[in-house]
């Protein structure tokens, strides 16, 4: 699979919200997206699902509404609040794309053990803490099954030990031949399992490559307008 963005221009009322965007997302590869808020992060991936056509540019390839939630998969930055279901037929929604040809039971079992779901898996979707809910999520788009799997802050509700079991699920799934996309703020933890970083400012794309590259301190100012601080603790408690 090889998604390409040759030169993507959108505005929202005037206001430009990606300007000149050129990146191509490949099989294999875990990438993620960062920048400040209002960056562009989020537009750009509603170019990517076809929510927004570009302004002027191109994606290749372009694929029509009908084969498009085969090919990628959405997990979007807020979670539904209420859904009258329970977790398991939330997750068996993600293979509504494929209804017309042979189901695949074995994707939904898989996608409920990838996320830890199983002992969740009769309770009723309302009844859940924000992070089960934001799992849920991602486990319906996992069910879906599709080469592209995007995702917008999917980590921000998870506690510190579902997030690295989440990094490593999706790095595993690139491993296995899927193309991750992720837009995130997480610059500490979720770089370490990345195989490229792309940096937005302003709309543009101002840097990309491997993440110990891309994500120095010299960049991180330039685009942030900040430091980050040294991580150093007390060796003792305070007096």
């Amino acid at each position: 699979m090889r998604l390409e963005l040759n030169n993507i221009f959108f505005s929202y009322a005037g206001q430009k919200a990606l300007r000149g965007i050129h990146c191509v997302f490949e099989s294999g590869k875990f990438y993620g997206i960062f920048g400040p808020n209002g960056s562009g992060k989020s537009t750009l991936l509603k170019i990517i699902t076809g929510e927004l056509p570009p302004q002027s540019g191109s994606i290749v390839p372009h694929l029509p509404p009908a084969q498009r939630a085969r090919f990628l998969a959405l997990v979007e930055q807020e979670t539904p609040g209420r859904i009258p279901l329970r977790v398991r037929e939330i997750v068996s929604l993600g293979r509504y794309p494929w209804r017309r040809q042979q189901d695949n039971p074995a994707a939904i079992e898989n996608a409920l053990n990838a996320l830890a779901l199983q002992p969740l898996a009769e309770r009723p979707f309302n009844h859940l803490s924000g992070g089960e809910k934001q799992r849920v999520m991602l486990a319906r788009a996992l069910a879906q099954d599709t080469e592209l799997l995007l995702l917008d802050e999917p980590a921000s509700s998870l506690d510190l030990k579902h997030q690295i079991t989440f990094y490593c699920l999706l790095q595993q799934l690139t491993r296995e031949g899927k193309c991750v996309v992720m837009v995130s703020q997480d610059l500490f933890l979720a770089p370490q399992y990345l195989d490229q970083a792309l940096l937005l400012q302003n709309g543009q794309l101002a840097a990309s490559g491997i993440p110990g590259d891309i994500l120095d301190a010299a960049k991180i100012q330039q685009v942030f307008g900040c430091t980050l601080p040294a991580r150093e603790f007390p060796a003792t408690s305070p007096t």
